[in-house]
């Protein structure tokens, strides 16, 4: 589909994988050029393949989104290559099962630092250029986990932070004509559940399967489609709010879940 997103210029946090990857897939089909960033080299490597064999723009800057001067070097990078910052998609991200009890302080500190204040420090250095041409996208990929308990006790938090960050920030910014909104996912076939040591393993070890059967069950018994979704399922909503084609839509956390979550919110 036509988004009428040809020339706009899109920037991808944790670009390097998963949902973040996908959403900078599709946006440069789309004909958006893209800077995308995560810490990891190697993966932002394979990432750009991908992108350039589609025919897209990309500029990768290896970025950790906990750092404010990283985070002011991939803007400016960005606003130095492509001239303009339109849309930015505030990605990066991790979680694992966790017991309140058990959870250290400084990982829950940490993750609030990736999850919540990195998307902040992100927001506020893009915004100055959204402003200067009067429109502007910004989207948060925060989660269903973020409107009800999934068991992760610090990403459930952060991300029901993310939802209301999105809401106060599309009040403050609707006048400037940038809107920002937030997609929440269900379940999502990512390296978050089939990486080794992630979500499909953790949760196999408390029920005694293997990691793959324990996604399957998982979704048999929580998703009412049956299956998790795909990447390009959070990429293709993300797209569209991106576009002019959700031109009177800000302020929403929209769940994209297979029916998980029928919440108001």
């Amino acid at each position: 589909m036509d988004f009428g997103l040809k020339g706009r210029v899109a920037l991808v946090t944790g670009a390097s994988r998963g949902i973040g990857k996908a959403c900078a897939l599709v946006l440069a089909e789309e004909g958006c050029h893209v800077a995308i960033c995560s810490r990891g080299k190697e993966a932002l490597d394979e990432a750009v393949k991908e992108i350039r064999a589609k025919g897209g723009e990309v500029l990768p800057v290896q970025t950790d989104v906990t750092k404010a001067e990283d985070i002011e070097n991939f803007v400016t990078r960005a606003a130095e290559k492509f001239g303009r910052i339109d849309i930015l998609v505030n990605n990066a991200g991790t979680g694992r099962l966790s017991d309140l009890m058990a959870l250290p302080e400084e990982e829950f500190r940490y993750n609030m630092d990736l999850m919540f204040f990195g998307l902040i420090r992100c927001s506020k250095e893009v915004i100055p250029h959204m402003r200067e041409r009067r429109w502007g996208r910004i989207i948060n990929i925060s989660s269903i986990f973020g409107k009800q308990p999934g068991g992760l006790v610090d990403y459930d938090a952060i991300k029901a932070a993310v939802i209301m960050f999105t809401k106060d920030l599309s009040n403050y910014l609707a006048k400037d004509n940038i809107l920002v909104n937030a997609v929440c996912p269900g379940p999502i076939r990512t390296p978050l559940w089939e990486g080794p040591g992630q979500l499909g393993e953790q949760l196999g070890k408390l029920i005694g399967m293997s990691g793959p059967d324990a996604i399957n069950w998982f979704a048999q018994q929580n998703i009412p489609l049956g299956h998790h979704g795909m990447p390009e399922d959070i990429a293709n909503m993300v797209a569209f709010l991106a576009s002019d084609k959700a031109k009177f839509i800000t302020g929403q956390a929209i769940n994209v879940d297979g029916g998980m979550v029928k919440a108001w919110v």
